[in-house]
């Protein structure tokens, strides 16, 4: 849900990327975190489990210049990939405005892809948000590695239908800067024209339900560890958003104003006290 500042004239967009365990979601955060000409950035916070990490922050992109004249801020999450992690999962999902699809192309990951988009569409109906409206972008990553299907193949059983497909390389960079510039662009032109991706019929949101069991391995859980994380580029990359355009529009005259980043931090402390929740009750079985 686009949030709208007008006492600093900002609005902010919400981008998750999503997929499953160690597809390379946090490896694309990373990436975009390091690059040197991304400017105007807030720290990285990292919640570290043994086998994938939460990360966020955000930024603006001055390329992108303003929307009614209005500057834009752009949140960046990840979700643990984990089946443990679903009520984690769902609490960053929400209030989404565009989601990178991190698919792993390796063959062996098929199954693993499609119930994590299987995942995704559930949890983005529980948060009322219409996977068919809201601007996703699938990302196939891993593509220097043997053994994997073919962009064809993948499409097959992905089925993106109208949503952008894009190859990645993320552990070297490759595709990372080109899906952020896309997801970026579909969620604008999502603003421009007004396009309302709430889901009305579904009942009210409830809290998750933090207690159920869902699959608990000893590989997919660990326990979380708050951090403030930074990184630095290794070597100068290309400007995240040197071709996006962003025409002019007015789809905000009768919003109510909220501060982007002190809902962001409440969603945040709300996501992160809830999966060390979730951590300290399973550590509690397994003792």
């Amino acid at each position: 849900m686009v949030l709208i500042n007008k006492a600093i004239n900002e609005v902010t967009v919400k981008l998750v990327y999503y997929g499953p365990g160690l597809c390379g979601k946090t490896t694309n955060l990373e990436k975009i975190y390091a690059n040197p000409k991304l400017e105007n950035k807030g720290k990285m916070i990292s919640m570290s489990t043994e086998t994938d990490r939460t990360l966020f922050f955000d930024f603006m992109p001055m390329e992108l210049g303003t929307i009614a004249g209005q500057k834009v801020r752009v949140q960046l999450y990840t979700v643990p990939g984990q089946v443990f992690y679903d009520a984690t999962r769902k609490l960053v999902l929400r209030g989404a405005d565009g989601v990178v699809f991190v698919a792993d192309s390796q063959r062996t990951m098929q199954n693993a892809n499609l119930e994590s988009l299987e995942n995704l569409r559930t949890n983005l109906r529980v948060n009322r948000i219409d996977p068919d409206k809201v601007a996703i972008v699938f990302q196939l990553n891993k593509r220097d590695l043997p053994n994997v299907s073919t962009v064809e193949e993948m499409t097959a059983y992905l089925q993106p239908g109208h949503h952008p497909v894009v190859e990645a390389t993320a552990i070297n960079g490759g595709g990372v800067t080109q899906t952020l510039r896309t997801a970026v662009a579909q969620i604008l032109d999502n603003l421009k024209k007004n396009v309302d991706t709430t889901l009305y019929e579904l009942p009210p949101l409830s809290a998750p339900d933090m207690t159920a069991r869902a699959g608990v391995t000893q590989s997919s859980a660990g326990t979380p560890k708050l951090s403030v994380t930074p990184f630095i580029a290794e070597e100068p990359e290309e400007d995240p958003f040197g071709d996006v355009a962003v025409a002019e529009i007015e789809p905000f005259a009768d919003e109510a104003a909220a501060d982007p980043a002190l809902e962001s931090a409440r969603a945040l402390v709300q996501t992160l006290e809830l999966a060390l929740e979730q951590a300290r009750e399973h550590l509690r079985r397994l003792e």
